[in-house]
């Protein structure tokens, strides 16, 4: 068997190759990790401002009953 030399523009692009397929594959991976929090958050975040406006409402409620109870 015979070794190949390889020029240093042909080892360049390989590199390039290389590292341009896992940039790909991350990005991919990023995109998808990104869109499933992206979903998470639309759903999470009003269910979130709902229950602290419930908690708030209630609070306020009972600060109302026990002000308005007579003394006695």
């Amino acid at each position: 068997m015979t070794s190949r030399r390889i020029t240093p523009g042909a080892r360049a692009r390989r590199a390039l190759l290389a590292d341009t397929l896992l940039a790909l594959v991350l990005a991919l991976v990023v995109l998808q990790v990104t869109a499933g929090l992206g979903v998470v958050a639309f759903i999470c975040l009003p269910l979130l401002l709902v229950g602290l406006l419930w908690i708030g409402v209630e609070r306020l409620v009972a600060r109302i009953r026990l002000r308005r109870r007579p003394a006695g």
